[in-house]
């Protein structure tokens, strides 16, 4: 036999109401199927899960037995989990009023921090630092590379600290000068991770969404709508790419709007559309990788002076005034490599 992981951790509590709406404010979710009168179970979006056990009496004193009283009986002292970010959690805690009963400790590869829940349980967070890896972004021009600007966008995003290499592309040997950086296709962007090489843009997502789930939204459902609309731009937006070559620093370039193109800006109107909610302007609340993913998009409409309306058009306002993506068309309007196929003549 050999243990592979843990299951779930058992909490007995009191107050079911309390108690759930409590672990539903980190983050859990109640699994129905899995509960009943006696216990409840409930899930994180990363796949951890706690049982609460319904049949808690309220200590006379408001002590936990285990770990507040003088005589130190056998016994399981408290859950541990581990966060993406600690201070998320201080914050949540700070705007809940949960005190902090210890830390945060910083222990080098782990920060730590203590909380205890309605019920007087004991919960420990951690936040892992994992060995450092040297990241290097091979990308092409900033001001044509709708992909290497994705990939760099969402890098920045995710705060994993990285080096570039550009390639000038639409030049002699651009491809083989890709390849010989591990991008086995000879397209940007590529990432090495230390040896490893990832191409292709939904790659690189998946990757970084593994060193920071900020990249996708928490709740699963959305998570995979997220995907799907990356997706969507990633295999399509095909007549509007051609017709609107990626220029950010272009402005009043004229382009032929067939019905095809026509649709394909309307998709993207349509999606934006549903931007927006409690957590923000973006198309999930917060924002994501799914934001990322329509910057380009973003940036063509600028160059071609797309007419947007209503909610499309805040949307779209929101995402070209973003700082990353103020600042990587800042530095393509610095570069002065010209792609002459890229280059629409200007609307007159």
């Amino acid at each position: 036999m050999q243990i592979t992981a843990y299951d779930h951790v058992g909490l007995r509590v009191v107050d079911r109401a309390r108690s759930q709406a409590f672990y539903e404010s980190l983050g859990f979710v109640l699994d129905a199927p899995h509960s009943n009168e006696r216990a409840l179970e409930l899930v994180a979006p990363g796949g951890v899960r706690i049982n609460l056990i319904l049949n808690g009496e309220t200590p006379p004193d408001g002590r936990n037995v285990l770990m507040d009283v003088d005589a130190r009986w056998p016994g399981y002292t408290h859950a541990a989990f581990v966060v993406d970010r600690l201070d998320t959690l201080l914050a949540w805690a700070a705007a809940r009023g949960v005190a902090i009963t210890e830390g945060p400790v910083d222990w080098g590869r782990r920060r730590t921090c203590f909380l205890r829940d309605p019920d007087g349980n004991v919960l420990e967070f951690n936040e892992l630092t994992p060995e450092p890896t040297a990241h290097t972004l091979v990308i092409g021009n900033k001001n044509y590379s709708s992909w290497s600007m994705r990939a760099w966008m969402l890098l920045k995003f995710a705060g994993v600290p990285f080096e570039e290499a550009g390639v000038l592309l639409y030049r002699p040997g651009s491809r083989e000068a890709v390849q010989r950086r591990g991008g086995e296709t000879g397209l940007v962007p590529v990432l090495l991770a230390g040896e490893h090489a990832i191409w292709d843009t939904l790659a690189i997502f998946e990757y970084v969404a593994e060193l920071n789930p900020a990249v996708w939204p928490r709740d699963p459902l959305a998570r995979a709508r997220a995907r799907s609309w990356c997706g969507e731009v990633h295999a399509g937006f095909n007549q509007l790419r051609a017709a609107m070559p990626c220029n950010v620093r272009g402005r009043n370039r004229r382009a032929e709007i067939t019905p095809e193109v026509e649709a394909e800006i309307a998709r993207a109107a349509h999606i934006w559309s549903q931007a927006g909610g409690p957590d923000g302007p973006w198309l999930f609340g917060a924002f994501s990788g799914a934001d990322v993913m329509f910057a380009p998009v973003a940036a063509r409409f600028v160059t071609y002076g797309v007419k947007l309306e209503g909610r499309a058009r805040e949307y779209h306002q929101a995402l070209i005034a973003h700082p990353l993506y103020r600042e990587w068309a800042a530095l393509g309007e610095l570069e002065a490599d010209v792609i002459a196929c890229a280059e629409s003549p200007e609307a007159v």
